[in-house]
């Protein structure tokens, strides 16, 4: 699903939840920004030693131990304690280099998605969240030997639960979500920062 399909998904979403859910229940729509960081593991180690043993040479390796997380979000409240919210998440390269002996290659992977839950919160701001997400890994691999440089790309989509928790001071939110099966490829823990408005 692409950035296009995934924005008129959440659109779709938004106007179809929010007419009847206004008739039944006045609430506020409200829109979010989040910000955060979802820590990877590439197994850059491993591959590493893998390439070391296949080439017979020594391997050095630099990798990224994580991604920056960008998030934007609408939230409707069907009740006092009870929100429903859609948003869409991009994260940044994860990229992992190898460099042995005449040659280097590097691998690199970020995710996007949109995603649905139901927020509880409770009197004193501390809410939990419950949902779904449809997502997608999107991988880049190159090698240089030489001065050729071959590159190849994939990408892969999945959906899966989604589950998580933080607190609530006014406008600002501290979260953790959990998305299972992101690109259905891995798990990403989300530590973020949000700002409503």
């Amino acid at each position: 699903m692409n950035f296009l399909k995934k924005l008129s998904f959440i659109l779709i979403l938004l106007l179809g939840v929010s007419s009847p859910l206004k008739a039944a229940d006045e609430g506020q729509l409200r829109f979010g920004l989040d910000i955060g960081f979802a820590p990877v593991d590439l197994e850059a180690e491993k591959t590493a030693q893998e390439i070391a043993n296949a080439a017979g040479s020594t391997v050095t390796v630099e990798y990224d131990f994580g991604s920056f997380v960008g998030r934007l979000f609408a939230e409707y409240g069907l009740s006092k304690n009870l929100d429903l919210e859609v948003g869409f998440f991009a994260t940044s390269d994860a990229t992992a280099t190898y460099t042995l002996s005449g040659a280097s290659a590097s691998e690199s992977y970020n995710a996007d998605g949109v995603d649905i839950s139901l927020n509880f919160t409770d009197d004193d701001g501390f809410f939990g969240k419950v949902g779904m997400h449809t997502s997608t890994v999107n991988g880049a691999a190159s090698i240089k030997i030489g001065g050729t440089t071959y590159s190849v790309t994939a990408s892969r989509e999945g959906s899966g639960p989604l589950f998580g928790g933080g607190w609530q001071d006014d406008e600002i939110r501290y979260s953790i979500t959990h998305y299972v099966d992101v690109g259905d490829t891995t798990d990403y823990t989300m530590f973020s920062v949000g700002w409503l408005f």
